[in-house]
């Protein structure tokens, strides 16, 4: 995913998209990516696929919300690891981080039952497991280029 996302910043970076910052240019480029992806491994019919894509434009437009938590706790994770880090403050980082796993595992537990329902029970399991990758793979990129908290 990198080359592409590296590739589009120098091709879209000083003209077209002038007024978006370098985040929501990174986040357009993975959710273009990251559909193509789901679109492969899906392998959907066009009855599915018609079907489908509606429900996942409404899963990623609630999965945003969450992704821009994980931003978040993440700069504040960044801030705070340069400095010790007092109780309270790992508290709020550790409480807020199951808060997000919970609210991703809600949401992909939430449309596997509505993918289910108006698609078909192999298709949602397939759109279950490929999300339920994704994010492991990203939250394992993420934890590795982590710095540990200071005492």
């Amino acid at each position: 995913m990198k080359p592409l996302l590296i590739f589009l910043l120098i091709i879209l970076g000083g003209t077209v998209y002038a007024q978006q910052t370098e985040a929501e240019l990174i986040r357009a480029a993975f959710q273009k990516e990251k559909k193509e992806m789901v679109s492969g491994y899906l392998s959907l019919t066009d009855d599915e696929a018609v079907k489908f894509w509606p429900i996942y434009e409404k899963y990623e437009k609630e999965r945003f919300d969450v992704g821009t938590r994980r931003v978040e706790l993440m700069d504040t994770y960044l801030d705070k690891a340069k400095t010790a880090l007092d109780d309270a403050s790992a508290d709020e980082m550790v409480a807020e981080s199951a808060s997000i796993q919970k609210a991703e595992l809600s949401l992909r537990e939430k449309y596997y039952k509505i993918v289910k329902k108006d698609v078909n029970t192999a298709v949602a399991a397939r759109f279950y497991q490929i999300e339920d990758a994704i994010n492991v793979s990203i939250r394992n990129e993420l934890l590795s280029k982590t710095p540990m908290l200071n005492r």
